[in-house]
C-alpha cells in the first residue's frame, strides 16, 4: 500500500515537472535594443532572460492577460 502511494506520488511529481517545462521564445531584436538588454543585464548581475521574462510579465499584467 505504502509503496504504491509512493509511486503515484512520483508520478505526480513528474507530471507536475512537465508542466512547468520551459518554453522558448524566439524574437528578433534591433541592435541597440540588444546591447541595451546586455548592459542591464551585466549591471543588474542578472540574465537576460531574466529581464525579458519579467518584462514580458508586466506587459501581459498590464494589458490584462
Amino acid at each position: 500500500m505504502e509503496r504504491e502511494a509512493s509511486r503515484i506520488r512520483l508520478q505526480e511529481l513528474k507530471q507536475n515537472k512537465a508542466r512547468e517545462s520551459k518554453h522558448f521564445v524566439n524574437c528578433p531584436l534591433d541592435y541597440d535594443t540588444k546591447k541595451r538588454l546586455e548592459r542591464a543585464a551585466s549591471e543588474n548581475d542578472l540574465k537576460m532572460t531574466v529581464i525579458v521574462k519579467a518584462a514580458i510579465d508586466q506587459f501581459l499584467k498590464d494589458n490584462g492577460y
